[in-house]
């Protein structure tokens, strides 16, 4: 996603976004993210773009996250206390009967620096370059993108192109687990472990974007944009972490009980494209915002995302922004809720949520306000939910008496500054 992000941000170019530049800006803003009952963040982010010259422009971004708390493993529930192995295979974690499985050992922190250049090759024409490097325990990332722009039609009408290509370094904690093998039982003297411990050796995964951007001048009041994104992924795919429950068949003693946990499995490549429109408009003072996204890939994932922002101005520059935001995704080919037991193991198989189907909704508002010549605070409240199926409807057993996807809830705070210099 990150790529992706840049690689659009780089089609995004245009003479507006120089000129914006001229006299260099600084912001910042810290983001406090909290899921009821899971993971906790905090993120930081310090952006600085300055002037070279009349026809460049250098920016610079730092980003701090620092992350904890529990993250669903992808077992079942079961009715017996179940006891899991930890990602560094040193300790354990025990789960209650009837409880989701979650890792609450999970904890980590990232550090990231981006850096791009803009410059105007000629009155309508307009190129970006830039880095990315982040760091955590056990992942470690590096890229590059650029992109051009060209303005058409009295500067009505603009086309980019952008690329980006970055080579991910996966180190999991105790190793890379072999696909679809069983998950090693805890020893008893092991006991449980708050760290995730020392990253493994590396795995490593090349992630290359291309975004091609259309953006139109539609009235004085309406500006339109359209892209086309196709990106490719190869390497190590695999989430280390996450397990599937091999449970016990419909005819034994104990239907849906785990009898054995093994790590799913992911294919080598992906290939991911999508669609995106967008239309802004100037409304009396108010700006309107509307966007539409469909995503699908050859893992079997279609998604559509609708995205609604008002800006309402309210007396003496202060104003508001109401935000709502729809998601729908459907499953990927090889999404399984849990394998069974005596059956013959799939090619590759997954029980990651991010892979299954769910609707998501978002709903915020921000609020921002002046402080001084040039400068700007925002206050933004989002509360986001995600829903899923219950269970696969040919559950049995036990699974009947759970629900297998549980509604999760995250209310976000994000507080920005930005200062013009």
């Amino acid at each position: 996603m990150r790529s992706a992000v840049t690689a659009i941000a780089a089609t995004l170019l245009g003479s507006g976004a120089v000129a914006a530049s001229d006299s260099g800006t600084m912001d910042s803003s810290l983001l406090i993210y909290s899921e009821t009952g899971r993971v906790k963040a905090a993120e930081g982010v310090f952006d600085l773009s300055r002037p070279l010259g009349d026809h460049r422009t250098i920016g610079l971004r730092l980003t701090l996250d620092a992350l904890t708390g529990a993250s669903p493993n992808g077992a079942t529930p079961s009715s017996r206390v179940q006891t899991f192995t930890s990602p560094s295979g040193g300790g354990s974690y025990v789960v209650k009967a009837g409880e989701v499985p979650l890792d609450d050992t999970f904890s980590d922190i990232r550090g990231a620096l981006d850096a791009s250049l803009k410059e105007s090759l000629d009155r309508i024409t307009f190129l970006n370059v830039g880095g990315h490097l982040s760091f955590e325990r056990d992942y470690a990332s590096i890229g590059v993108n650029s992109g051009v722009v060209r303005e058409f039609n009295r500067r009505n009408t603009s086309l980019g192109v952008s690329a980006a290509y970055a080579h991910d370094i996966v180190s999991p904690y105790g190793g890379a687990p072999v696909p679809l093998a069983s998950m090693p039982q805890p020893n008893a003297d092991d006991g449980e472990e708050e760290e995730g411990g020392e990253a493994g050796p590396g795995r490593g995964k090349n992630i290359v974007d291309v975004v091609v951007g259309l953006t139109q001048v539609v009235d004085r009041n309406t500006i339109a944009r359209l892209d086309y994104s196709l990106s490719r992924s190869s390497g190590y795919l695999n989430d280390p972490y996450k397990i599937l429950s091999v449970v016990q068949d419909q005819n034994s003693a104990e239907p849906g009980e785990p009898a054995d946990y093994v790590y799913e499995a992911r294919p080598d490549t992906r290939y991911k494209q999508a669609l995106f429109a967008e239309a802004r408009r100037y409304i009396a003072g108010s700006v309107l915002d509307l966007s539409y996204r469909y995503f699908w890939d050859d893992w079997g994932i279609r998604s559509h995302t609708a995205d609604v922002f008002l800006r309402l101005p309210l007396n003496g520059s202060h104003a508001i922004e109401p935000h709502f935001r729809w998601y729908h995704q459907a499953q990927a080919n090889f999404y399984e809720t849990y394998l069974i037991d005596g059956q013959s193991l799939p090619n590759y198989a997954s029980a990651d949520i991010r892979l299954a189907a769910f609707d998501a909704m978002t709903c915020g508002l921000k609020y921002s306000l002046p402080v001084a010549a040039g400068t700007h605070l925002s206050f933004t409240g989002e509360y986001y939910v995600q829903m899923g199926k219950r269970g696969p409807p040919d559950a049995f057993g036990v699974l009947r008496e759970y629900d297998l996807f549980p509604r999760l809830d995250v209310f976000m705070v994000r507080v920005g500054f930005a200062h013009g210099l």
